[in-house]
């Protein structure tokens, strides 16, 4: 205990041993003492519980002698007094001159307790009281207490009481927590650290109707020496039974408003690098959203270690952080207070352990729970995937199931911002990106735990659910190597193997990639598959369809897979006359993917195959963004355009590659798989020999199993160092968006090449069908680049002008971008029909190669870089583009609205 100014108040001519007792327990290493002798007390009749002095009278001398002399041990500066009355006012004055911090009363008739009530709303200071069934154990003190039963029975006073314990608590010292609401061992063990307490504390239950027969069986089991109150209303001073001294802490400082919203605040991990803390307000119902950007204080042993500002709800800690948890404050609110009574929130910074590691989907029911709770040998860990749930209300959930209440975010370990477009589908497969982060991080991930009904891929542990947990030996796995570099990256989160040997060639041309196309099908011999998402009846549809069908004369087996729902086939009975045809012609075997017959579901209509690649004879494959029709192959320069030219004959910008070598059976395989699910015969592939000396990568994304295509932009995201170049004409995913912003701020030159959904003329979109609802998901992609240039971003808006053919009238052209590419550093590229939004990030099958091959890669940069230098740079000081900003900023929230 660490008092120092004491005032002790003892009745005339009684025994004062219980009060110095008690200055010896709370103050053993006092610096002054005022002992002030009061007249005997009673009742006053007309006031219950008031005190009156007893008729005036003077200390005897001699007891005043006896008190100086038992008293001056106690303290190097002793002033003894009498007075004649017990004026809680005059009591109070006294203790301001003496600036004292602890009064000693007792034992006093049970009348004194009103006047010491009375003292503490005048003065806040702490007040301990002696029963008089305490007073002969207090008379035997001999040094400091020992054995304390801290009661609190609500939010204020835990605070109360752990600014007393760390200020006065000690390892020698055994303290025993009735609390209203009982907390796990987890929640103490944080507490403890944040308040910076060294004593060791217990819990003894809950605080309600058992409080009393919970509080006599710790004071016989524990000989208690004080019992520390935050409050005591002056009645329970002077009837309750108390087995020890009382200790009545100054009156607590309201911490913040009933109305303010509370915090939501998840456990934080760190595993070597950044460590992201995400508030929001934790509020009954609906989404949790972020706190308003601001300062928050970060307190751990007591005090304030540091201060962070949060930008959308985020922020990321100081490094070198070294505390095992943290309590969270809004520091504009706190005004003057301790830390400790500031704190709203805390929280566990988790570090890699030895047990292996569970990272498990907090929405698993009661029964999922228990398994969990009854394992031994694994650690379990929540993993919050659902916005709409507080880390609070998790946390009382895996108390309640016997766990440790610990809960990181997804959101905030995959930096995902307030994604509202990653829905509950997505869950499993998050959760299993989590858990890929974390095994990157070194925590001995041996498993995750998820709620289906679709198992997601796991790289490096296993993916269960909760009935498949039972009878397992757990063993934590060998430590993942942290991956730094694109290819360390690429093996930890894509499954796809990089292949030697190989000729790649890419386009940004629209007449190379039907030039190729047609080489490619007029040259088979054995075999032509060729996927898409839709194909159209137009011109380039039906002389790709003569191409094929002239392929299947001539003895080629063809095969043609086609999206059922967005090629109008097969799906609601609609027939696409196209595809219709090609089934009929000798040699063609055209098949659809994922028929709809009855009322969809949202996986029906979003979980779709979204792929577009060409395989001829296994030699040559073809893959980009390119689907059957006009706008895809056609080339700016090869067809006439007007004010009043339909939208879907103005040429898009889109792109591809062309591969040779052991790569083209990556793609093959990925076509198989898709056939046989699609009904199709299976087939031999056969991998070709080298072609070339470029090293490539086919990334196969499955929807709603992994994020494999995203998982392959992030990594040439994180590894870039000098400058990034992304093509994307799609809504940028919100992770995506800030992992560039992360590039940013690294000092990366990041460059985006984008375009309008709906071409435009002169500012002016062309006419056609569904123009207007392009134009308007126009402003949605937009609101995606807005935060990029922001932040320091170059976005550049495609521009075409002065083609031969075209009317003068239109002015400058801004074209669709439905190329999906990205480059890295000039020496890392990726092309194929992965969009850079939330639609191919989970939702939908995808095709991405990732060619690692400087002299390719710098090539594809300088195409690209011509394009940006005919372009339009979106100047973010431009008045008429904030004015655009602020009138689109609704639109960063989609597309949640339909991605369900």
């Amino acid at each position: 205990m660490r008092y120092r100014r004491v005032l002790a108040l003892v009745e005339q001519g009684a025994d004062a041993g219980p009060a110095l007792g008690a200055v010896r327990a709370l103050a053993p290493e006092a610096e002054s003492l005022g002992v002030v002798a009061c007249p005997p007390l009673r009742p006053r009749p007309w006031l219950p519980g008031a005190a009156a002095p007893a008729p005036a009278g003077v200390a005897e001398a001699g007891w005043l002698e006896r008190l100086r002399q038992d008293a001056a041990p106690l303290a190097p500066r002793l002033a003894i007094g009498a007075v004649p009355d017990l004026d809680p006012a005059a009591l109070a004055a006294l203790a301001d001159d003496r600036e004292v911090d602890l009064v000693v009363a007792g034992p006093l008739p049970a009348a004194g307790g009103a006047a010491l009530s009375a003292l503490r709303r005048l003065r806040p200071v702490a007040v301990a009281w002696i029963p008089p069934a305490a007073a002969a154990a207090a008379a035997r003190a001999g040094g400091p207490a020992r054995e304390l039963l801290c009661v609190a029975p609500g939010e204020r006073a835990r605070a109360a009481l752990a600014g007393f314990l760390r200020d006065h608590g000690d390892p020698g010292q055994r303290v025993t927590l009735l609390s209203l609401a009982a907390p796990s061992r987890g929640e103490v063990a944080v507490a403890l650290e944040v308040a910076g307490i060294r004593a060791p504390v217990e819990l003894a239950g809950g605080f309600g109707a058992g409080t009393w027969r919970t509080l006599e069986a710790v004071a016989r089991e524990r000989r208690l020496d004080l019992v520390v109150l935050s409050r005591c209303p002056g009645a329970l001073l002077r009837g309750a039974p108390w087995p020890a001294p009382l200790l009545v802490l100054p009156p607590a400082v309201p911490t913040r408003s009933v109305l303010r919203r509370p915090l939501d605040v998840p456990d934080l991990l760190d595993g070597g690098g950044p460590v992201r803390l995400r508030v929001g307000y934790a509020y009954g119902i609906g989404r949790n959203p972020p706190v308003e950007d601001q300062e928050l204080a970060l307190v751990a042993d007591g005090r304030v270690v540091a201060r962070v500002r949060t930008r959308g709800g985020e922020a990321e800690l100081p490094a070198g952080l070294a505390a095992g948890s943290l309590g969270v404050f809004r520091a504009r609110d706190a005004g003057g207070l301790d830390p400790v009574a500031a704190v709203e929130r805390q929280v566990a910074v988790i570090r890699p352990g030895a047990l292996p590691l569970l990272p498990f989907d907090a929405e698993l029911g009661p029964e999922d729970l228990a398994v969990l709770a009854g394992l031994d040998g694994a650690e379990p860990l929540a993993v919050r995937l659902r916005p709409t749930r507080s880390c609070h209300l998790v946390r009382e959930r895996l108390c309640a199931a016997g766990l440790a209440p610990r809960v990181v975010d997804a959101s905030a370990v995959l930096d995902e911002g307030e994604a509202a477009d990653v829905g509950e589908a997505h869950d499993a497969v998050r959760l299993a990106r989590v858990g890929g982060r974390l095994r990157a991080a070194g925590f001995p991930v041996a498993a995750i735990v998820h709620r289906g009904p679709h198992p997601p891929a796991a790289i490096g542990f296993d993916a269960l659910e909760a009935h498949q947990l039972a009878g397992r030996a757990w063993r934590a796995p060998p430590p993942a190597p942290r991956p730094a570099s694109l290819d360390a990256r690429l093996d930890a989160a894509t499954a796809a193997p990089a292949i030697e040997g190989n000729r790649v060639e890419l386009e940004l041309e629209n007449a190379t990639a039907r030039r190729w196309l047609l080489e490619a099908i007029r040259g088979a011999r054995r075999t032509l598959h060729l996927q898409v998402y839709l194909a159209t009846d137009d011109g380039v549809g039906r002389r790709v369809e003569a191409a094929l069908a002239g392929a299947g004369r001539r003895g080629v087996t063809v095969r043609v897979l086609v999206d059922s729902l967005h090629g109008l086939h097969g799906s609601f009975g609609l027939q696409n006359p196209l595809l219709s045809r090609l089934a009929a012609r000798p040699g063609v075997e055209v098949r659809v993917s994922r028929p709809v017959a009855a009322v969809p579901s949202v996986e029906d209509l979003k979980q779709r195959d979204h792929r577009k690649l060409v395989v001829a004879d296994g030699e040559v494959a073809l893959v980009g963004g390119r689907n059957l029709a006009h706008e895809y192959y056609t080339g700016f320069d090869e067809v006439r355009v007007g004010p009043r030219t339909p939208w879907r004959e103005v040429p898009w910008l889109d792109g591809g590659a062309r591969v040779r070598g052991p790569a083209v059976a990556a793609v093959e395989r990925a076509f198989l798989e898709a056939w046989t699910g699609a009904g199709g015969a299976p087939f031999d592939v056969t991998e070709p020999g080298a072609a070339g000396a470029q090293r490539v990568r086919v990334v196969v994304h499955r929807g709603l199993r992994d994020a494999s295509t995203l998982e392959a932009y992030l990594a040439l995201v994180e590894s870039a160092r000098h400058r990034l170049l992304a093509v994307n004409g799609f809504p940028l995913l919100l992770e995506l968006e800030h992992a560039l912003a992360r590039a940013l701020r690294r000092g990366v030159r990041v460059q985006v090449l984008f375009g309008e959904v709906t071409p435009t003329h002169g500012g002016e979109p062309f006419e056609g069908p569904w123009a207007t609802a392009r134009t308007a998901a126009t402003w949605l992609v937009h609101s995606r680049i807005d935060a990029l240039v922001a932040a320091g971003a170059e976005a550049w808006l495609l521009a075409v002008r002065d083609v031969p053919g075209w009317s003068p009238e239109l002015g400058l052209v801004r074209p669709h971008v439905h190329a999906k590419a990205m480059i890295a550093d000039g020496r890392a590229c990726a092309v194929g029909s992965a969009n850079l939004d939330v639609t191919a990030s989970y939702w939908e099958d995808e095709l991405l190669l990732v060619v690692e091959d400087e002299a390719a890669a710098g090539a594809f940069e300088a195409r690209v870089q011509a394009l940006l230098a005919g372009s339009t740079r979106v100047d973010r000081a431009d008045p008429a583009w904030q004015r655009r900003v602020r009138a689109r900023d609704w639109a960063r929230h989609w597309p949640g609205i339909l991605s369900i």
